[in-house]
């Protein structure tokens, strides 16, 4: 399964990628405190002149996941309304019908990878259906979603990611001069957002509307058919999925460390003190584990799982939870028309790729082959 996280304790010094310092914050109180606290920034330019560093001019860096209050106020102000629950409860008999389609497909065969053939399928597709773009468009976009994921270090991976950035922005360009749809076209046509700033969101979409999903979905799968009973209960009575998909939420974050922020001013939290300028990073996956927040820590509790930071918290929780956690129920309850389930290897065989998001190389499961499909 995926690596251990780090154990909880109070806020420490660590080395961060490209080999500067930064502080890492594990325990579930001090993670909130940094997420919900605006003196805590991301903006390129602000955290450039807090570091002594050269103010950047990239507009590739201006997304709403790197924007400061009151531009990020505004910006998610316009594009709120379109992933609301009542926003996302639309899509809801198309993602249901795509979960059952493709779990139906797979019925003849008595075998599958639901990764391939169910998680990044329905992922892609309910994302095409919100942005507005053409459902086969996935292999145009994909690789350089993958490659903007990646953790590598150096130079020559800077490069490619930003490569990555500006061939994502060619096709955001190309798709809206075709006549945007969805998210898109709802957004060009109510004239709220600037052409860079709808390029940018555009963009934050496509690298986490889709991948991120695929990734809960696998690896929340994972986590169930790991060991059987879990399955076994869920199949027995299926009003558990949302209780299910929480608990997958909080021990499989799609994002377990997040990108850091960095203090505008001297700030403690859990009796560290941060300096003005410093790096802080919190670590998604340890906080959820935290057993004075969590009474199963690292155990497994559907009745647990309320208040995980999966999703952050504060003014940058995550804008498309509702649907991400709508994809992932549909999912679930999709599975559980497959007659005895089960994992098609052992759990430690399991291969999880590093990035951003990590992803499982394949889930490979093993059923009874229905007859008539």
């Amino acid at each position: 399964m995926l690596p251990a996280p780090s154990p909880c304790g109070p806020p420490h010094r660590v080395s961060l990628p490209g080999g500067a310092e930064g502080w890492l914050v594990t325990r579930h109180a001090d993670a909130r405190a940094v997420l919900a606290d605006p003196r805590f920034v991301r903006d390129p330019a602000r955290v450039a002149r807090l570091r002594g560093h050269p103010v950047p001019h990239d507009g590739r860096a201006r997304t709403l996941l790197h924007l400061d209050a009151p531009e990020h106020t505004w910006v998610r102000r316009a594009v709120n309304p379109a992933f609301t629950a009542r926003r996302a409860e639309r899509h809801g008999s198309l993602i249901d019908e795509l979960a059952a389609t493709l779990v139906e497909r797979c019925q003849g065969s008595g075998r599958a990878d639901l990764v391939c053939d169910l998680a990044v399928p329905l992922a892609v597709g309910v994302l095409c259906e919100v942005v507005g773009l053409p459902p086969g468009d996935h292999a145009r976009f994909g690789p350089f979603v993958r490659q903007v994921h990646r953790i590598d270090g150096g130079a020559e991976a800077g490069r490619r990611t930003l490569e990555a950035i500006d061939a994502l922005d060619r096709y955001l360009r190309e798709r809206m001069a075709a006549g945007a749809t969805g998210v898109l076209g709802e957004l060009a046509g109510a004239d709220r957002l600037t052409a860079d700033e709808l390029l940018a969101f555009g963009r934050d979409l496509l690298v986490g509307g889709y991948e991120s999903t695929a990734n809960l979905i696998s690896g929340g799968l994972a986590l169930l058919l790991a060991e059987p009973a879990r399955h076994e209960r869920l199949r027995r009575d299926p009003g558990l999925v949302d209780a299910v998909v929480e608990e997958c939420l909080r021990q499989v974050a799609p994002f377990p460390l997040l990108e850091a922020r960095y203090a505008a001013d001297e700030v403690e939290v859990g009796g560290a003190v941060f300096g003005r300028g410093d790096a802080v990073v919190v670590d998604v996956a340890a906080a959820n584990r935290d057993p004075d927040r969590f009474t199963a820590g690292a155990g497994w509790d559907p009745d647990g799982a309320a208040g995980h930071l999966s999703f952050g918290h504060g003014a940058h929780h995550c804008l498309g939870a509702v649907l991400a956690r709508r994809e992932a129920q549909a999912a679930f309850r999709a599975v559980l028309a497959f007659d005895g389930l089960r994992l098609g290897c052992a759990p430690d065989e399991l291969v999880w790729d590093p990035g951003l998001s990590p992803t499982l190389r394949a889930l490979p499961v093993r059923f009874t082959p229905r007859a008539d499909a």
